[in-house]
């Protein structure tokens, strides 16, 4: 259904302390400035860079993608993002993101484009559920006006998905509009690509794949249906109505020459006439109620943890030493800056990338920094694994976390092909769904059963994100050692026992920065519970995210093992996915069983 009718735009202003709902305020190492836009948020971070919100001298927020510089460490990538950038400048569109500025020249480049406030598509089904009627048609022709006018100038899309669709109340607008082409990486699940996106030499994919796109999103408006990842030339769409059907059809098919083009779709919607004029009445005429979340006051990225003890104080690292701050008090935040980004009484001037990238030895601040940007991503996968060399291994954990379409995070399990866990969903991850993956009918299949009272029995383990978070601060331990860390410069790390559907990766491709050391600790998941020297290895991406902590402790020679060698306690936590899309599958309501089956 469609929303109820509502208020058309926020008005409150927006800054660094009023900002839309999943934005958070910048993390350490975002520009101040970028060109003419101070930057006053973080929308999210992915495998093209960081997407910001900025403001410029009138107000006008933007949204401003700073590309990594290893994306353009060379003349043929700044020569591919300046030829976008010149592609975007000059699409003319009512419903694409309309082009501001761009540097391809900058140490890190960037794109800035206007902002739509709005809720995406993905979390507009998920809340309201399909869209009907003239809305629904409205989005499909605005759609295709925003692609056909891409392609007009040789702009594509090619990560198009429900979550690069702002509902706005002016109507539809399609983001990050040529930004797969301009950096040749992936920025969207897969299962919304069109089937020669995953086959075919990238040069050879056209505008008929952004067009299959267009058929995958017009079919989850219309029914919530999410792609298979699966084509064929005969395509179900269920319930698209009819005077949509055959266009969905016809684009959803596998062999690209059969779609339409992008400009045929927009002429067979306006019925011929002009496209623009068309294209505008119809928003005019149905594209009603739609609704903008009210600006809210911003939190720092992540959720502090309080320490240990009878005080229970929250310690902040700040640029001159250490300021302790009670449970409820907000820190002061950094002063007012100058036009050129630096902080007005200092002379420092705000970095432009992550600590890692500037000083890698510099391992407090690597370290802080891993630790604020985990706790601030938008979604992540996480492998922890422990095991000793007596007794056998414990019990591997999986997370997955994603806010789109909406908070909802998973712990499972796993001991041999079946196993179990928990879900987590709501705005405070407070409501719990169990789940056990079990045998299915058949001798290779496994079903996934949902139930809300595990039994008596059950083991009773905590929240997962309090859990995952305690995870994420453990590598504060590495900055206890009484040695120096040592730096061991980029390496990559062996993900053989690592469940491939966490990372989907190549182990070969994945590494970053290695520190080692020794610290004391306790192995929390083991028999062993005394504290022990523990020898670490770290890897921090190049983006500045953790990515492997690998714990290996030697509690001395009187514990051994039946074996007669000595005890020796593993601790491994793989991080993935930071910031990119995540699944997490969340059960219909009559999908739940009430008690464990």
């Amino acid at each position: 259904m469609n929303p109820p009718p509502g208020p058309t735009a926020a008005t409150a202003p927006l800054d660094r302390h009023r900002l839309p709902p999943g934005v958070t305020r910048p993390a350490k190492g975002d520009p101040a400035v970028v060109g003419n836009h101070r930057v006053i948020g973080r929308i999210s971070r992915n495998a093209a860079g960081t997407a910001l919100l900025g403001v410029d001298d009138t107000g006008s927020a933007s949204v401003i993608r700073v590309f990594p510089s290893p994306l353009a460490d060379s003349p043929e990538a700044r020569t591919r993002l300046e030829a976008e950038f010149d592609r975007l400048a000059r699409v003319r569109s009512l419903c694409a993101a309309t082009h501001r500025s761009a540097d391809g020249r900058a140490t890190e480049p960037w794109l800035a484009s206007s902002y739509a406030p709005g809720h995406t598509l993905a979390a507009h089904v998920a809340a309201h559920g399909p869209l009907t009627g003239g809305m629904l048609t409205a989005l499909a022709a605005g759609l295709a006006e925003a692609l056909a006018a891409g392609h007009a100038v040789g702009a594509l899309h090619l990560a198009l998905d429900p979550s690069r669709v702002i509902l706005s109340p002016e109507g539809p607008r399609v983001v990050d509009l040529g930004i797969a082409r301009a950096t040749g990486r992936p920025i969207s699940s897969p299962r919304w690509s069109a089937p020669e996106q995953r086959s075919a030499d990238p040069e050879e994919v056209t505008g008929y794949a952004d067009v299959y796109a267009w058929g995958s999103l017009v079919r989850f408006a219309a029914t919530g249906w999410e792609p298979s990842g699966e084509a064929t030339d005969e395509p179900e769409i269920g319930s698209v109505p009819s005077h949509l059907a055959p266009l969905v059809r016809r684009a959803l098919t596998e062999t690209p020459e059969q779609r339409p083009t992008a400009l045929e779709v927009l002429r067979e919607l306006t019925s011929g006439k002009d496209p623009a004029t068309a294209v505008s009445a119809l928003l005019a005429a149905e594209w009603t109620g739609v609704t903008v979340p009210e600006p809210r006051r911003a939190g720092r990225a992540g959720r502090p943890a309080l320490l240990a003890g009878s005080a229970a104080v929250l310690v902040i690292a700040l640029l001159g030493g250490w300021a302790v701050v009670r449970p409820g008090e907000e820190p002061e935040g950094p002063g007012p800056t100058a036009a050129d980004g630096t902080a007005e009484g200092t002379d420092e001037v705000e970095r432009s990338g992550p600590t890692v990238a500037v000083d890698p030895e510099d391992v407090e601040a690597v370290v802080a920094e891993a630790v604020e940007l985990a706790l601030g991503a938008s979604s992540f996968t996480t492998f922890d694994y422990a095991y000793a060399n007596s007794g056998g291994d414990f019990t591997p954990f999986h997370y997955l976390y994603s806010e789109d379409p909406r908070p909802a995070m998973t712990r499972a399990n796993y001991l041999g092909p079946v196993g179990g866990g928990l879900l987590a969903l709501g705005a405070d991850l407070d409501d719990f769904v169990h789940f056990s993956d079990v045998p299915g009918a058949t001798t290779d299949s496994i079903e996934r059963v949902y139930y809300l009272d595990p039994g008596p029995n059950a083991e009773r383990r905590g929240e997962p994100r309090e859990e995952w978070e305690a995870l994420v601060h453990s590598l504060e331990g590495v900055l206890t050692a009484q040695d120096p860390v040592v730096y061991e410069g980029l390496g990559t790390v062996d993900d053989e026992y690592v469940p491939v559907e966490l990372s989907g990766e190549d182990p070969a491709e994945r590494g970053g920065h290695h520190y080692t050391g020794t610290f004391v600790h306790t192995f929390q998941r083991t028999t062993h519970s005394e504290p022990v020297e523990t020898d670490f290895d770290l890897w921090i991406s190049e983006e500045g995210y953790p990515l492997r902590f690998l714990l290996v402790g030697l509690p001395g020679e009187e514990f051994g093992t039946d074996s007669g060698e000595p005890l020796t306690l593993t601790h491994q936590t793989d991080f993935f996915r930071f910031d990119q899309p995540v699944e997490i599958t969340i059960p219909e309501e009559s999908e739940i069983l009430p008690e464990h089956p």
